[in-house]
């Protein structure tokens, strides 16, 4: 996850953002593996540069960002 660990360029207001030892997205903890797909509520999601640009950063790279991001 090393988008997590430039916090200057994170969207914390929507996006992913650390709570204690936990993180969240809105209300909900997250769990990522070690692939960095995300799991939000038992539901699982593929971790792809453009998920993680669109959960994380307050400008995306849009050249990173695919339909199937979008959609997800």
């Amino acid at each position: 996850m090393p988008y997590v660990y430039k916090w200057r360029f994170l969207y914390t207001h929507y996006g992913v953002r650390k709570d204690g030892d936990m993180y969240m997205i809105g209300d909900s903890p997250i769990a990522v593996d070690t692939d960095g797909d995300i799991t939000i509520k038992e539901r699982v999601f593929k971790g792809s540069k453009g998920l993680w640009e669109l959960l994380t950063l307050k400008k995306v790279n849009m050249e990173f960002i695919t339909k199937d991001d979008l959609k997800t």
